[in-house]
């Protein structure tokens, strides 16, 4: 009890700033988060905008510490690290308020932006001594960071669609988009095929997908203009939201686990995100391989398609060996004219 007396006392004051601050925005009893005033919470914060605030700001943690990894595994600097994990938070959040045509939302309340800067700094830090000390399934953290923000993002993301149009495929589609948005800018930006358009390992969007639509299932007619919205099954307040929250988690788990994925075509030739690591701004002398020999003759096919390709002056010019004789120099070869018609008689 004396040990943990000192921390509390200096925790006191702490808290009681954050109580007047809340107060100030709006009341404790009416905006218990900031995020509630953002969105015009009513007058009394229910269980049900608590587990909503709580899954956004888990959202907006969890996808930055996705895209840290990511970024860090590319040997990214701290600044790289900061913009990937940033842009894998708010990413998917941006493009859905531009389509729906609303404020951006960390533009208005820029605790998410707090947030996604400060996981993004505090895992470049310290990732690297945590893997030191044992953690070196470095690759299930990540699967389970990200798995964790696109559950969050698309039930949000969904939310906020539903609130804003009232129309079942506006919000699917807002979900969805919510989700994946910030996880194709890290792709894209770490020279990764984007995992959400391809099935080649385990699904990624359709986890997102089925999510959105239990919760429109499970909202009803929450979201319309009516007395006394209804809800097809009776459910617990928060539930609509925790449960196809937990859904779109545990199947985004099993789909990685069992490699669960969407039927896909055969990929018949190499991706240009295969070839990352030969990708280099540095100037390379192309390499041709020049497979004659002079039993081959020098009317062969490869002979004429090396000729039209590549002259004397380019193989000097790329150090080839001339193999190739030029045409009007050769001799003894097929269709050549015989030794004695370029004598005068």
């Amino acid at each position: 009890r004396v040990a943990l007396a000192a921390p509390i006392r200096c925790m006191r004051p702490l808290l009681q700033g954050f109580r007047g601050w809340c107060t100030a925005r709006g009341g404790v009893a009416a905006h218990s988060l900031p995020l509630l005033a953002l969105r015009g919470g009513a007058a009394g914060a229910d269980v049900s905008q608590l587990v909503l605030d709580a899954t956004f700001y888990l959202g907006t943690a969890m996808a930055s510490m996705a895209g840290t990894i990511t970024a860090g595994s590319c040997e990214m600097d701290l600044f790289g690290c900061t913009i990937v994990g940033t842009l894998t938070a708010i990413g998917g959040g941006t493009i859905r308020d531009i389509i729906l045509g609303r404020t951006v939302y960390w533009l208005t309340d820029t605790s998410h932006l707090t947030i996604a800067l400060a996981v993004s700094v505090a895992i470049f830090l310290t990732w690297p001594a945590l893997v030191s000390l044992g953690l070196r399934d470095s690759h299930l953290a990540f699967l389970w960071s990200d798995a964790l923000g696109m559950a969050s993002s698309c039930i949000v993301g969904t939310h906020i669609g539903y609130e804003r149009t009232g129309k079942a495929k506006i919000a699917i589609l807002c979900g969805v988009l919510t989700s994946i948005g910030g996880g194709i800018m890290r792709d894209l930006l770490c020279l990764e095929r984007p995992r959400a358009l391809h099935a080649d390992r385990s699904m990624y969007a359709t986890p997102a997908l089925l999510g959105a639509l239990l919760f429109v299932l499970l909202s009803g007619d929450k979201y319309y203009a009516a007395a006394e919205p209804t809800s097809p099954v009776p459910l617990p307040a928060g539930a609509e939201y925790f449960v196809p929250w937990l859904f779109c988690l545990l199947l985004r788990a099993a789909a990685w686990t069992f490699r669960l994925a969407l039927p896909h075509w055969a990929r018949k030739r190499q991706s240009i995100f295969d070839l990352r690591g030969s990708l280099s701004l540095e100037p390379q002398k192309p390499q041709f391989q020049v497979a004659l020999t002079p039993a081959e003759g020098h009317n062969s096919i490869a002979d004429r398609v090396g000729r039209l390709l590549l002259g004397p002056k380019q193989r000097r010019r790329f150090g080839l060996p001339q193999l190739l004789v030029p045409k009007g120099r050769r001799g003894g070869g097929e269709g050549a004219p015989p030794a004695e018609s370029c004598t005068r008689s």
